[in-house]
Parts: structure tokens; sequence; C-alpha cells
């Protein structure tokens, strides 16, 4: 295949899987604030949502294991409260408490805060030093 057929083919690709996201993105928003509407328990049901998604990974790691034949890799106690423990906790708060924000604020706000973690990203990442500053990483972000 001649090069811009396959450049030509890679974009729309790409531009198809953009758009799937935004509507993916945008229908789970808007479901999540019609179901905070009747439902008025987002705390539990971000426990049922993770407490799926823990028994999910579980059967699909055992499935691999299965498959492949290859061991599974083992985390120590240490291991899981260090390095973890943090992010789960971290991913956890951000999904109950974006569902419970649904009982209290309009979904544009909903839309903007989202939109600005980004930034905030960028602004942790500066003070724990896990990103040098440069002129690139602002540019990207603010951009």
């Amino acid at each position: 295949m001649a090069w811009p057929v396959q450049f030509l083919l890679r974009g729309l690709r790409t531009i198809g899987l953009v758009l799937l996201y935004y509507v993916f993105s945008i229908g789970i928003t808007f479901y999540n604030k019609w179901l905070m509407k009747d439902f008025h328990y987002p705390l539990f049901m971000t426990l049922v949502h993770l407490a799926i998604n823990f028994c999910l990974s579980a059967l699909t790691r055992q499935a691999m294991q299965c498959w492949t034949g290859k061991p599974r890799i083992i985390l120590s106690w240490g291991d899981y409260l260090r390095k973890v423990a943090p992010t789960a906790l971290a991913t956890a708060l951000d999904i109950g408490l974006s569902n419970w924000s649904f009982l209290f604020i309009t979904i544009s706000l909903y839309t903007m805060t989202k939109s600005s973690a980004v930034l905030f990203i960028l602004f942790f990442s500066l003070v724990f030093k896990l990103e040098e500053p440069h002129k690139k990483c602002f540019t990207e972000v603010t951009v």
C-alpha cells in the first residue's frame, strides 16, 4: 500500500477512536447524572463498581495464567501498601467524589472541573519534583 493511503487510513482510524472516546465519555457523564437523580448513594455505587472490577481482574488474571501457563506475579504486602494502595486510594476517591458531585453541581461545571485536572497533575508533579519545569511541558498542558 502506498504511504499516502496508509497515512490517510491511520489518520481516519485516529479520528474515529477519538470520536468514539468522546461519545462514551459524554454518554457516561450524562448516565451518571441521570442515575444520581434517583439513586442517592454514589459512594456505595462506587464501592460496588470497584468490587466488580476487582473480581473481574482476578478472573482475568486466573484465565491468563491458565491460557499462557506463566505463573502470576505475586507482590508482597509491603509492595502493596507502598505502591498499589496510594494509587488505588486516589482512584477510588476520584471516582467516588466525581459520582458524589453529581448530587450538587451541574454537568457543565463537572466537565470544566474534570478538564482542569491536567493542570493540577502538572502542578503536583512539579511540587513533588516528578517533572522538571520546562517550556514544552507548560505548552503541552495549556494549549
